[in-house]
């Protein structure tokens, strides 16, 4: 019999090895992505690697199944965690979750220690729950997840692995995965995505040189192999590692395809292994022992004999609740090979030996009885498993949308499904909508939807006799999945509400009330989103559901920040219609509180820092956006949340005048990280305070950069008139007005540009501030000077500018200051000032004219406002007015320049202190509200600048060299 050496020594990849084990224990790499094509030595290499870290690091594998073999969702993970308890024990992994856990439903067995699942517990629940294993078991030793052959990974797979990669920043674990780039389909814009950040590593594994496959070949055949040898298995197998290892099986004759070359892996079996290799390549990967038995054709007492020579031979290796190939491509091969009535034989023979075991099934099992029940022809059974499979998954689960699908599939190739499942196709597509939604699995909900709604109204005036409400569910959830797309609900929310009108009340009503209220707000109807908001808040009310009343609440907090939203409302305000809003935000709160909904919690958070901000409100904001990051970060929806709230946050520093910390808000990392819209806005935020400071080359890159990602989306119409603001005063700075005023008339053109105005006071505004200043400027933003509400302290203090550039006299300046001052802007104030100390100077009152321009002088010396200052500066020597040698100071250095501290910025430092205090990265990142990811990248640049190796090091490097002494110490 003809030896078969299996996997041989490890020829070309010390590079490699050394990089994944310097990686473990590395701050500075959270993530080593291996890439390579089939058979090119990746899971060689993590065998390598793994083996070398012996019992230093706790190693967690998974592997991704084949496509079209019927996996389970977030199968690799799930393979992962039975692996770990079977290691630790279900009561040791029990210790490390919160009472009544998501993964329960993952792991029946942990709900003997935790208690089933919550029956709120979703998707990024679950995804929380198995970072916090990984934490937990990282604090005591070193963590390495390996999760093999990601080209293969389902959609939840993808989800997990990106939120893992993002949130998995303590520096004792380290994610390690495996793909084929040519394989690689909707895992290659995640690769992408992960690639620019600086802890994720990708090493690129190459073809063996001929030396390299000389060196194989000697290692496989045990003698250093002829020249003219080596030649013509390095040209055959492309430097391929197990091409070069099939070849070095039969050098004399070499196989004429791939196919040929993958099945020469067979020779020299035995008979009896022969015959287990074709009904183990038809049970797929992987190969549980107990359907092998009950699918080979052999006596009892062969089968282990058989299965100990492909485990000798290296074609099939032992997992832990079975057996899988050594390589998929040897595994296809197989199979391919089969005749197609092999094939059909052996899928029916393992569907019999699933069938035969009835409700003891695990849900996989059911999955893997549906698949070869399918792939037989018993196209009735396959469906009856894939619906007993589904009855034993959650509701929310990825895997039901998976089965679901595939019922679907089925559903139109079956004569008479009715008959065989307890269910309707209407009924199937209802259920893959709703896991959808609940998954975030967009695309796959709006068709579903899509083929829903036309078995419910099968023609624009045909009459199918479904319930409205029924009906109106479905266009609701279809309007919520357009929305998440950024296209809008579109007519679906009209529809859904047109169908329930006069209908009892139901908390389908009141769901669509509340998304009515939603999409109308962001729209700029505050009078349609309050009316809305209140109608649901009445049914909630009176339904009892108080997740319900919290959303409504919070949009009535929404709608109410405007003038008009109180009386539209028709309820009894406060003094204020910001007070009036606040108090719904804290009833939003409380009911939310009730309702035990984090994601109310961050969504109230994240609106009323919203309305926080328009009025004018910057420390209460602030306060708002530090409560909204903090629930992201304790309900793991950090990645989904932080971005508007960062927003938010540069947005009221920026008005406070605190722009080195605006700026610091977000760094370099963690801005390309952020969706389109939220850069646009802090480009837009960050370009203000440059043309402030003089930068002006910034502030246009910024504009330029900001129009580019904003686009003609509806949804960026407030964003796209900040940039119109920022623009015209660009080209004021210029003096170019008319560029200035040709902005400001094509803010008018077409039917809707006054619309869009006032649906948006609070950015309208400063445009119609602009128009006073610009000679041309259009007669109708002018008018609205008169005409446009001011629903805030903020609004007001622009109507008082607008009033005093149009007036030019000091009264009306110093009404303009009062108005800043009482919202607390400086810079607004200055610019006030300066309109007050030259109509004081005109109208003669050189002491007013003076203490404005003091006043001026000294706020724009502290805000670093150069040209504030030269302004000043001119207008007391054209009116000879003293400034009592006031000077201005060079603008101060920005977050993120050396701070002098061995080229630490003034953010790395802080970050320093907490490390130096034994914080996590987790932990530094909740207490700087920023991602833990952004916190990795400080500490590793810290380490970089410091020349440390260690968090350790750096604390002892800060406390010797004194960098943990705050100011003022």
């Amino acid at each position: 019999m003809v030896s078969f050496p299996g996997s041989s020594a490890l020829v070309g990849r010390a590079a490699e090895v050394s990089a994944l084990l310097e990686a473990v224990g590395d701050d500075r790499a959270q993530t080593v992505l291996v890439a390579g094509e089939a058979g090119i030595g990746k899971s060689r290499l993590i065998a390598e690697f793994t083996e070398r870290l012996g019992g230093e690091a706790m190693v967690l594998l998974g592997r991704c199944p084949e496509l079209g073999t019927g996996g389970v969702a977030c199968a690799p993970f799930l393979a992962v965690l039975r692996g770990l308890v079977r290691k630790l024990g279900g009561e040791a992994v029990a210790t490390l979750l919160p009472p009544h856990p998501a993964l329960a439903n993952w792991l029946p067995q942990l709900a003997v220690h935790t208690g089933g699942a919550a029956p709120e517990a979703d998707r990024i629940r679950l995804f929380g729950e198995i970072l916090t294993v990984l934490e937990q078991l990282a604090m005591t030793r070193p963590v390495v997840l390996v999760l093999e052959d990601l080209h293969w990974a389902d959609d939840a797979s993808r989800e997990l692995l990106t939120f893992l990669a993002a949130n998995l920043a303590d520096a004792n674990a380290l994610l390690v995965g495996t793909y084929r780039p040519g394989e690689a389909g909707p895992l290659r814009g995640l690769v992408a995505e992960l690639r620019r950040n600086p802890g994720v590593q990708v090493l690129e594994l190459h073809p063996l040189t001929r030396h390299e496959v000389g060196r194989q070949l000697a290692a496989l055949l045990g003698r250093e192999p002829g020249s003219e040898l080596i030649t013509k298995v390095f040209e055959r197998s492309g430097g391929n590692p197990l091409f070069v290892e099939a070849l070095g099986q039969c050098p004399d004759e070499l196989p004429a395809d791939l196919a040929d070359l993958l099945l020469g892996f067979q020779t020299g079996l035995s008979p009896q292994a022969r015959t287990v290799v074709p009904p183990a390549a038809v049970i797929g990967s992987p190969i549980h022992h107990d359907l092998l038995a009950a699918t080979v054709d052999l006596p009892p007492d062969e089968l282990p004999r058989a299965l100990r020579e492909l485990v000798d031979r290296h074609l099939l290796l032992t997992t832990d609740t079975g057996y899988e190939f050594r390589h998929g491509l040897i595994r296809q091969a197989i199979y391919d090979n089969l005749l197609p009535v092999e094939r059909t034989a052996l899928h029916a023979r393992a569907a019999a030996a699933l069938h035969a075991r009835g409700d003891a099934l695990d849900p996989e099992s059911r999955a893997d009885l549906a698949r070869h029940a399918r792939a037989a022809g018993d196209l009735d059974q396959a469906l009856r498993a894939y619906w007993s499979a589904i009855e034993v998954v959650p509701a929310t689960h990825p895997e039901r949308l998976r089965l679901l699908e595939q019922i679907l599939t089925l559903w139109d190739r079956v004569p008479t499904p009715e008959q065989i499942l307890p269910t309707t196709k209407l009924s199937v597509l209802e259920q893959i909508v709703d896991v959808a939604v609940a998954c975030g699995a967009t695309e796959h909900g709006i068709a579903a939807a899509d083929a829903a709604l036309a078995l419910l109204v099968p023609g624009e005036f045909g009459d199918s006799g479904a319930d409205p409400e029924r009906v109106a569910r479905m266009y609701r959830r279809r309007a919520y999945l357009r929305a998440t797309t950024g296209a809008g609900p579109g007519e679906d929310l009209t529809q859904a509400l047109a169908l329930m009108e006069g209908t009892p009340d139901s908390v389908e009503q009141a769901e669509a009330l509340v998304q009515s209220a939603a999409a109308r707000v962001f729209q700029g109807d505050a009078v349609g989103s309050a009316v809305d908001a209140v109608a649901a808040l009445a049914i909630a009310r009176r339904l009892g559901a108080d997740a319900l009343m919290a959303r409504a609440h919070a949009h009535l907090g929404l709608a109410g920040a405007a003038a008009a939203g109180g009386a539209a409302a028709g309820e009894v305000r406060a003094d204020s219609e910001t007070d009036w809003a606040l108090e719904h935000f804290a009833q939003a709160h409380r009911a939310a509180a009730v309702a035990g909904d984090a994601r109310i919690v961050v969504d109230v958070a994240t609106w009323e820092s919203a309305v926080l901000v328009g009025a004018g409100r910057y420390e209460a904001a602030i306060a708002a956006v530090r409560q909204g990051l903090r629930a992201a970060h304790e309900s793991f929806r950090f990645a989904e949340s932080a971005p508007i709230l960062y927003v938010k946050w540069a947005q009221a520093l920026s008005a406070l005048g605190r722009w080195d910390e605006a700026r610091a808000v977000v760094d370099e990392t963690q801005f390309a990280q952020l969706p389109p819209l939220s850069r646009a806005a802090l480009l837009v935020c960050f370009a203000r305070i440059s043309l402030a400071t003089g930068d002006i080359r910034a502030a246009e890159e910024g504009a330029q950069a900001a129009g580019l990602l904003l686009g003609d989306s509806r949804w960026a119409a407030q964003y796209r008139l900040e940039l119109a603001a920022l623009t015209c005063s660009l080209a004021l700075v210029g003096g170019d007005e008319r560029t200035a005023a040709a902005a400001l008339t094509g803010l008018l053109e077409g039917g809707d540009g006054v619309a869009t105005l006032f649906a948006h006071p609070h950015e309208a505004w400063p445009l119609v501030v602009l128009a006073a200043r610009i000679s041309g400027a259009p007669a109708e933003l002018l008018a609205l000077g008169d005409t446009l509400p001011t629903a805030s302290p903020v609004d007001a203090a622009h109507r008082a500018a607008f009033t005093a550039h149009l007036a030019g006299t000091a009264a009306r300046w110093a009404e303009a200051v009062a108005a800043w001052r009482g919202v607390g802007r400086p810079y607004d104030v200055g610019i006030a000032l300066l309109g007050l100390a030259e109509s004081a100077a005109v109208e003669g009152n050189r002491v007013e004219a003076g203490s404005a321009l003091k006043e001026l002088t000294e706020i724009a010396t502290r805000l670093g406002a150069v040209p504030l200052a030269a302004a000043a500066a001119a207008v007391g020597e054209r009116a000879r007015i003293s400034l009592d040698g006031s000077a201005v100071r060079a603008p101060k250095a920005q977050s993120g320049t050396a701070s002098g501290g061995f080229g630490l910025t003034a953010r790395e430092l802080d970050v320093l202190r907490l490390v130096a205090k034994g914080m996590s990265n987790r932990a530094l990142a909740a207490e700087l509200f920023i991602s833990a990811n952004t916190a990795g990248v400080h500490v590793s640049r810290i380490l970089t600048k410091l020349g440390v190796a260690s968090r350790t090091e750096a604390a002892a490097f800060a406390h010797e060299h004194g960098l943990l002494i705050t100011a003022g110490e």
